[in-house]
């Protein structure tokens, strides 16, 4: 188990890597191009698993990768809110998977934080609109 000090710099760093993905404006034309191989080259280096991994993972395997992880709450958000954004990029047999592991997600943080929240409500919504 990392110490508290080189745990919240690690998910410090998590949190950098998975916004900066998060905040790309990803385009069609470029997401098959050059966009998604970028963001499959980030995730193997933060999870050693890419997308075509998460794209056949269960969900389970999914949080169970992210909890290795030492994923902190904001940590899941923000690659809940990553699938979100790629889900209408990827390939339609794709999409549903992706969308049903973004709920998974986002149940596990609701659940497990014991905080309410609205947006993670408005994100699990959104994501069974999906799926």
């Amino acid at each position: 188990m990392l110490s508290k000090g080189l745990k919240d710099e690690a998910n410090q760093k998590l949190n950098e890597l998975i916004g900066k993905m998060t905040e790309i404006e990803f385009v069609p034309d470029l997401w098959e191009r050059e966009q998604r191989q970028k963001i499959d080259d980030k995730l193997q280096e933060i999870l050693s698993i890419g997308l075509q991994d998460i794209e056949s993972i269960n969900s389970e395997s999914l949080l169970e990768k992210l909890k290795e992880q030492d994923f902190d709450f904001s940590n899941f958000e923000q690659f809940g809110d990553l699938l979100l954004k790629i889900i209408p990029l990827e390939a339609e047999i794709h999409e549903s998977h992706l969308a049903t592991s973004a709920v998974a997600i986002f149940e596990y943080i609701q659940k497990e934080s014991k905080t309410f929240s609205f947006s993670i409500i408005q994100k699990i919504n959104q994501a069974k609109a999906l799926v």
